[in-house]
């Protein structure tokens, strides 16, 4: 952690600014240290240079993970609580959690095509949109989105619930403009207004209340920003009726047999479906056809980007889809102004969801050209 994220952060129980404590460093950055609520009293540990920003019902799962940094510094540990009495939306966080905590340090490989991958979903942003702009993409998994934003010019804040936050500090650490946090969607550790543009690609459809959590990440975007998210949309088909038949046994399944089964499915994948499309993709009497067989798309990937896939599949807990009067619906409830719905079609169709924060009274009614994140509108249709 550079000392540059504590103007950022806030305590995400009572939003007070915190007070730093350092243990250990290297270089320009904190290793080890705490963040200090003096207003309510929260101790927030920063564990391998991540702030770790959890409220207290979500905590516990990250001191199980790190338990030989808390045998350290024992002072860190909360005193003796009653019970948990979690809910049901809390034990299914937890358990995303795990589950993204073993994918994303289990895959957490860089490639070039990430890049093209990721304009791909910010469609019809451009990399010019980024340049200068503070942002946050909540859920950022292993890093690979916030590696381009930043490259593209912007100063980024990744924010993940899970340990993939160890995957996207590695993947990131050479950038100075590049921040990582572990905190959770529903309660950010920032003040209100922040963040210049917020992203979420696919995290919101795996959490158990999707517009509620895109409602709270609207605050954080300053007025006249964007708030953006890649959501699932309605999906079928063999491997589809498939993937849904093994998830109800895979979401329980021990993460070690199902990367094992996963290496399987992936093989299958190669040797039935990408290597055949392969060879009737160049036949223009065929491609038709081609275009025909499950999953068709990854067989321009490595093959562990394909086992990868059918972890992200098979592994996480929910997973909801939506149509876009549905999606329509979540800009409207978030109080945002210019939305747009447009239809992302690879294999299964998905959708880019966009809004903008309004600005101050008589700000919307300037050039639009020159309002800050605003997106060219598309046709909600588009197959881009």
């Amino acid at each position: 952690m550079r000392e540059r994220l504590l103007d950022l952060l806030r305590c995400p129980t009572c939003v007070a600014r915190l007070d730093l404590e350092t243990f250990a460093t290297r270089g320009d950055q904190i290793v080890d240290g705490a963040l200090r609520c003096p207003v309510c009293r929260t101790v927030y540990p920063i564990i391998d240079h991540i702030p770790r920003m959890l409220p207290e019902d979500l905590a516990g799962e990250m001191r199980r993970q790190n338990a030989a940094f808390f045998a350290r510094y024992p002072g860190l540990l909360p005193s003796a609580s009653a019970g948990d009495t979690a809910g049901e939306a809390t034990r299914a966080l937890r358990r995303t959690f795990r589950s993204f905590s073993f994918q994303w340090n289990t895959f957490g490989d860089m490639y070039g095509f990430w890049e093209q991958n990721f304009l791909d979903y910010v469609f019809p942003l451009k990399a010019g949109f980024f340049r200068g702009k503070l942002g946050c993409d909540a859920g950022c998994g292993f890093g690979r989105h916030l590696h381009h934003a930043t490259r593209f010019g912007a100063e980024m804040v990744g924010l993940d619930l899970s340990e993939a936050v160890l995957a996207a500090y590695r993947n990131n650490a050479r950038s100075q403009w590049t921040h990582v946090v572990q905190g959770d969607i529903y309660r950010p550790p920032f003040a209100p207004g922040t963040f210049d543009f917020v992203y979420s690609i696919g995290v919101l459809h795996h959490l158990p209340d999707p517009e509620g959590a895109f409602r709270a990440l609207a605050p954080y975007v300053k007025p006249d920003g964007t708030l953006f998210a890649w959501i699932y949309g309605p999906r079928g088909g063999v491997s589809e009726a498939a993937t849904r038949l093994l998830r109800r046994f895979t979401t329980r399944m021990d993460y070690r047999l199902l990367y094992a089964l996963c290496v399987t499915i992936a093989a299958g994948l190669r040797m039935f479906s990408h290597y055949p499309y392969r060879v009737l993709a160049r036949i223009p009497a065929l491609r038709r056809l081609a275009a025909r067989l499950p999953i068709h798309d990854h067989a321009r990937y490595p093959f562990r980007v394909v086992v990868a896939d059918a972890f992200d599949r098979l592994s996480v807990p929910l997973v909801r889809y939506y149509t876009a009067s549905e999606l329509r619906g979540w800009i409207a409830s978030a109080g945002l102004v210019d939305g747009q719905v447009v239809r992302r079609y690879r294999n299964n169709e998905s959708w880019r969801v966009f809004g903008r924060v309004p600005g101050p009274t008589g700000a919307d009614r300037r050039d639009p050209a020159r309002r800050s994140g605003r997106p060219a509108r598309v046709p909600a249709e588009s197959r881009q």
